[in-house]
């Protein structure tokens, strides 16, 4: 029998533990949750025989060693600081490891030891970054198959609202973690375009996006994702023209969050002096560089150079920005007053459904000429508790575990899903779930 010690059972984990409960009796498997929150824990594995919860604190050195010990698979949806925690645990203690996060320069200082140790510390095995990944793969085969030399790479992702749930100005709602969007593209962010490395920093990373269409869909903007440029010798693409990875959102979202941004209203580093008795109009003021005696909404229309009836003013005034509207929120940051309001604003209601969109583009040459391959996969959610989020961030994982567990994997070392003994099993079994994917071809001028 093996044991699987999933670490961390919240809303992103759920998927994950039910694949793995449901699964458990089959591949012989003895599945353990833990978390701090004991009921919760024990809510997710609720009465599978074989599954058990405990309340667990990554931070007790000798219960994360006990627990590991035991364990021939871990799988952390522990927030990404904490991996590392347990992966020189899980280095110590001769087990695998599985995460859905981006490998750390911390992390991957591992990979010696770990490969000696005939281990495998698999990560980026969620959606994006995961199957934006496998998905690419798959597709640089077909390509290669063809005899076509691959000259751009882009891939966008979006974890958004779906059509019939999306009901307000700015066409999104929290769908999965509220401060990662808040904080999202805080540090400069890398491409590659015509043959040309662009660093783009944040106080400009929103204004420079690309218009995507997604069939069945429509128009979608991207703006540039962390650093795609590490990934060309990856993917194994030295010498592309252009790669790019990028965050999708609805048309007019970008700019009005660069407002944001230019206002300084998403700056985490700074206490608000007072914030416990301003008002949402008196704060926002308090981050302008200047004040002319007019009202703060002309202030801000002035100092953005936008006009009130814009739809970048419309956005903010929706917010309720230039309210009285009391922050009651003391010793906190701008980010995180921005934060307790979106979560009024952009609440992801009961009845509401989420929506994933990954698109990835390739360009290419053949024989016969200039080829573009674009696959598209749109996944829906059900309702707030059963995601899109969860389902698409959680069943790699899940799968992904049935690979190691059955030895149908055969590297070793902290690495990420770009193998095919990882990505064409996975991105098989997830077309179950009805996450696929749909591939049009092109010729290019």
């Amino acid at each position: 029998m093996k044991n699987i010690f999933v670490i961390g059972a919240g809303r992103t984990a759920t998927a994950l533990i039910e694949y793995l409960l449901k699964n458990a009796a089959e591949q012989n498997w003895n599945v353990r949750v833990g978390d701090f929150d004991y009921q919760l824990a024990k809510q997710k594995t609720g009465t599978y025989s074989t599954g058990s919860a405990v309340q667990f604190d990554a931070l007790d050195d000798q219960q994360r060693a006990a627990e590991i010990s035991k364990a021939d698979i871990v799988i952390s949806f522990l927030p990404p600081s904490m991996h590392l925690l347990i992966a020189e645990e899980c280095l110590k203690q001769k087990t695998h490891m599985i995460t859905a996060s981006y490998v750390s320069p911390e992390m991957m200082k591992l990979d010696k030891d770990v490969k000696k140790n005939g281990l495998l510390f698999l990560n980026e095995m969620g959606l994006d970054p995961g199957i934006d990944h496998m998905d690419a793969m798959q597709l640089k085969e077909k390509v290669e198959r063809e005899g076509g030399k691959i000259i751009s790479l882009k891939s966008f992702c979006g974890a958004l609202v779906a059509p019939e749930s999306d009901n307000n100005p700015w066409n999104y709602k929290f769908t999965w973690s509220p401060m990662n969007v808040v904080l999202a593209g805080q540090g400069n962010a890398r491409y590659k375009e015509k043959s040309e490395i662009k660093e783009i920093p944040y106080k400009k990373l929103f204004l420079n996006i690309l218009n995507i269409e997604v069939p069945g869909l429509g128009a979608f903007e991207a703006y540039p994702n962390r650093d795609s440029v590490t990934y060309i010798a990856k993917y194994n693409l030295e010498g592309v023209e252009d790669f790019y990875r990028g965050t999708l959102r609805r048309p007019g979202y970008c700019e009005a969050w660069d407002a944001l941004v230019k206002l300084g209203l998403t700056d985490n580093q700074k206490i608000v002096k007072d914030s416990d008795n301003l008002t949402l109009t008196e704060w926002v003021k308090s981050s302008l560089p200047y004040s002319n005696g007019q009202a703060v909404s002309l202030e801000v229309a002035d100092y953005l150079g936008v006009k009130k009836d814009s739809d970048i003013f419309q956005k903010l005034n929706w917010l309720e920005l230039f309210s009285d509207r009391k922050i009651n929120f003391s010793g906190a940051t701008s980010a995180k007053i921005l934060l307790k309001l979106l979560m009024d604003k952009w609440e992801f209601k009961e009845d509401d459904r989420d929506m994933v969109v990954l698109q990835t583009e390739i360009g290419y040459k053949t024989e016969s000429g200039r080829k573009k391959i674009i696959s598209t996969m749109v996944y829906k959610g059900q309702d707030k508790l059963n995601t899109a989020m969860t389902y698409t961030g959680g069943l790699p994982v899940g799968i992904a575990a049935k690979l190691i567990s059955k030895r149908m994997i055969t590297e070793t070392g902290v690495i990420i899903p770009i193998y095919k003994d990882i990505y064409s099993p996975v991105l098989k079994e997830l077309e179950s779930f009805g996450i696929t994917f749909r591939e049009t071809k092109k010729f290019l001028n």
